[in-house]
């Protein structure tokens, strides 16, 4: 798998002009596109190779990348105000990834969204702010972010038209909140998603088969349309 790094000049706030990763399929080759967001410490080329098991033929990889390899500085369960302005910022480099990806063609309902830990909030939270038809939606070991007080009085302003969310998470994960991650299914399923929530009873903060099973079905799906 080859890659390159492009510039996210249209970013705003404290990511920008990080870089958005791309791998995959070339660009004329693209039939589908994964946006997907890296964890706390980690980095976009990793999480491309974190999920690279998933891969199918004609699937173009965007990976946005974080300045200081943290989204925001806070807890996850941290109030949204307290995040900013790093989670709006990071909200910004999944959009300018989504943009990459139409520019080649590839629109939204093509393009499925995902992320571990801090990196699946971030797409969680874009997805809220913007809500639309994706490919799909993996949630992995993360939840929409904001304290308790801010999901309860949160809404989405618009459809996710049976976009299917895909929310993973481990039973014993110190990270994944029980409260919140039934805020996030409320919030979702409120706006016509289609909430796939996976817990598994022996896991921590990490990703399993099961999971990469289940992204590797919702590409095969987005290349299917």
């Amino acid at each position: 798998m080859t890659s390159t790094d492009r510039r996210m000049d249209a970013v705003s706030g404290p990511h920008a002009g990080q870089p958005l990763l791309t791998a995959g399929a070339p660009a004329l080759g693209a039939e589908a596109a994964f946006v997907v967001c890296h964890g706390r410490g980690a980095t976009a080329q990793g999480v491309v190779n974190l999920f690279e098991p998933t891969y199918r033929h004609g699937l173009a990889v965007l990976a946005p990348q974080a300045e200081r390899n943290r989204w925001y500085p806070r807890a996850a369960s941290a109030s949204r105000a307290d995040n900013e302005p790093w989670l709006s910022s990071s909200v910004d480099c999944v959009a300018a990834a989504l943009e990459q990806a139409d520019s080649i063609g590839i629109p939204p309902e093509r393009t499925v969204l995902g992320g571990f830990s801090q990196g699946a909030c971030v797409v969680a939270e874009f997805v809220r702010r913007h809500p639309a038809r994706y490919g799909g939606l993996a949630v992995l070991s993360g939840t929409l972010p904001g304290s308790l007080d801010d999901l309860e009085s949160a809404d989405i302003d618009g459809s996710l038209e049976g976009t299917t969310v895909l929310l993973g998470y481990g039973a014993d994960d110190p990270h994944v909140d029980p409260g919140h991650v039934a805020e996030t299914v409320r919030i979702f399923e409120h706006a016509d998603a289609t909430v796939d929530e996976r817990r598994d009873p022996e896991t921590g903060h990490e990703v399993t088969d099961d999971e990469f099973n289940a992204i590797g079905g919702l590409f095969d799906r987005a290349l299917e349309s």
